[in-house]
């Protein structure tokens, strides 16, 4: 009879998927329309664009900062409730509050500093909950856990932009509702999953690696963030000033281009989804490497295809080849990640990982930019800007990752200090006093 328990998730895998779905969603909410509009009505119209991309740059450094700092703090907390559950559960309360100093903030100051705490908060939540996944997911669902939770990520977007959408003078009331969502999922799963619970690893200690921070440690970590940066840069590069690229291509005006740049979004961020989930079921019976170079060779055919669109067709094939080679090395990527990382720092080594998403965020506006002036007018369709050397670029840097693959040799055996699965696991027991 076929092993019914390899064909669902445990509680430790969807629990901290749930948590990263609310607090991406929570965090979307805002940002989508309701800190726009507040910045519209605080700010005189010459400047609103610059104080709008103020707060969107403090918010990325805050988040930057706060995501591997909460997870460190959590893999060393020490309370009745656990280590996480205290951050996940302040992370979604704090972000409720700092939502509402949002939506009732009487001065741009505020404004920033309320945004500021949003991050911060949320980023709390987020950090705690991937160290949850760490903690709690066994060997035997770290691919299908590791694709639920990427996919979770992506998911998360979708309610605030389908609440924005239905009820567009309501933004107050979309954005709040998904911090209730929060701390309500937030106060659930610390009901449903034990705050004790042990790391699910073969041998694994009660308490965290000596060697979390060593050098042995960073050096078998090291490749997994690399490889995540520049695949988080290459997709970056080639989804960047999309409506641009349409209104020159293919629409003419940038008004004109909004429907199909949305279209091509929603596909891109679906197959994603799809990607993830279903990478997630096959990821443990195939070397990682296969994997993750065919999804760096496909982001670079992606990227092609898109250096050379001038139609609606070809830009949505585009977004779906980017997608599911996004999905695919996401999924992968954690995959990899919580076999590498030391007993007991789940939320400081995949908060570090964190780094390499919003790192990308901050730098790959400014040589998107630079890239479009190179090479003369766009051949496809003589505007100044030249998305085909933008595209081209993408394009290279995913390549670049096939570098990383020869160090992401598998992990076969322990390795004193370092948290490293060996064989079957025992169900997690409770955690040593």
């Amino acid at each position: 009879m076929p092993d019914r328990s390899r064909a669902r998730l445990g509680r430790g895998a969807l629990v901290p998927a749930a948590l990263n779905l609310v607090g991406i969603g929570a965090m979307t909410a805002p940002a989508i329309t309701g800190l726009p509009l507040a910045v519209d009505l605080l700010a005189p119209p010459t400047e609103r664009t610059g104080i709008l991309a103020l707060a969107v740059t403090l918010g990325a450094v805050a988040a930057t900062i706060a995501n591997p700092l909460f997870g460190a703090l959590s893999d060393r907390t020490r309370s009745r409730l656990g280590s996480r559950h205290p951050w996940i559960i302040g992370g979604s309360v704090f972000g409720l509050a700092s939502m509402g100093l949002l939506l009732i903030a009487p001065s741009i100051g505020l404004l920033l500093t309320a945004w500021v705490l949003v991050q911060i908060s949320y980023n709390a939540l987020l950090a705690a909950a991937a160290g949850l996944l760490a903690d709690a997911v066994p060997d035997a669902e770290r691919g299908r856990a590791s694709g639920a939770f990427s996919a979770a990520a992506f998911l998360g977007t979708v309610p605030p932009l389908l609440l924005s959408s239905v009820l567009p003078d309501h933004v107050a009331t979309v954005t709040i509702s998904m911090s209730v969502l929060a701390v309500a999922v937030a106060v659930v799963a610390a009901a449903v999953l034990p705050p004790r619970a042990a790391p699910a690893r073969a041998g694994a200690t009660q308490t965290p690696d000596a060697d979390a921070g060593g050098a042995a440690s960073i050096r078998r970590f090291a490749p997994v963030w690399v490889g995540r940066f520049i695949q988080s840069v290459a997709f970056g590069l080639v989804s960047s000033f999309m409506l641009y690229l349409v209104a020159d291509r293919i629409t003419g005006t940038a008004g004109a281009a909004t429907a199909l740049t949305s279209l091509s979004t929603l596909a891109g961020g679906g197959a994603i989804v799809i990607a993830a989930l279903v990478i997630g079921w096959v990821a443990d019976r195939i070397d990682p490497r296969i994997l993750l170079a065919g999804s760096a060779l496909l982001l670079a055919g992606a990227a092609l295809v898109r250096a050379g669109a001038a139609s609606a067709p070809t830009l949505v094939v585009s977004a779906v080849l980017g997608g599911i080679s996004m999905g695919v090395f996401l999924a992968v990527n954690l995959a990899t990640a919580l076999r590498r990382i030391p007993v007991g720092a789940g939320g400081r080594y995949l908060g570090a990982l964190n780094i390499a998403d919003t790192l990308p965020q901050i730098m790959v506006p400014s040589v998107a930019a630079w890239l479009l002036t190179l090479g003369g007018p766009d051949p496809m369709s003589g505007a100044a800007d030249n998305f085909t050397t933008l595209c081209v670029g993408a394009a290279v840097v995913s390549l670049a990752g096939l570098a990383v693959l020869p160090f992401l040799r598998p992990v076969s055996e322990p390795v004193v200090g370092v948290g490293v699965d060996a064989g079957p696991h025992e169900p997690p027991r409770g955690e040593r006093s």
